[in-house]
């Protein structure tokens, strides 16, 4: 039955943030990139879309050495759910802090929210699509890790007033 996994989903799902948020925070775009399924997406907040786990890495591989370069992730699941024995929905908030103008003065953190779709294939959960907003100035959620929304416009060459992740 589904809701006697449902706790075993949870968990898989729990520790799958938490190697995304350790792997990211050490640099590690492989590590990151291993966590989503080899056909698996993901959307940024800044609007740009990488499709596989190759380009995932690749990707991250460039913002971590360019614009996010030494930025600190925080991941916190909200809400995770067993829509099958094979797919999950996890709701998460997620703090980038670390960020910095173009004078090397630190930004405030970005706050936002990120809808994945998990796939359990051979005995694990991979991350199948994820998909990650800011909110707009002005805008602010309680359920961010701090409680606020930063305003993603400080982000450096961020014109659309998204933020990362």
């Amino acid at each position: 039955m589904l809701s006697d996994n449902q706790e075993i989903v949870e968990a898989a799902i729990r520790g799958r943030v938490k190697q995304y948020e350790t792997a990211y925070n050490a640099g590690d775009a492989d590590a990151v990139a291993a966590i989503y399924a080899v056909d698996g997406t993901h959307t940024y907040a800044l609007g740009f879309t990488h499709r596989g786990r190759f380009e995932i890495a690749e990707g991250l591989r460039a913002l971590l050495s360019g614009p996010l370069k030494g930025t600190r992730i925080t991941i916190k699941p909200l809400h995770i759910r067993a829509l099958s024995p094979e797919v999950a929905v996890e709701e998460a908030c997620f703090s980038l802090a670390g960020l910095k103008d173009a004078s090397g003065n630190e930004l405030p953190p970005i706050n936002g929210l990120c809808l994945s779709v998990y796939q359990h294939r051979s005995q694990e959960w991979f991350a199948a699509a994820v998909q990650c907003m800011v909110a707009s100035q002005g805008e602010a959620s309680t359920d961010a890790p701090n409680g606020r929304m930063a305003d993603a416009s400080a982000v450096p060459g961020n014109e659309r007033n998204h933020g990362p992740r």
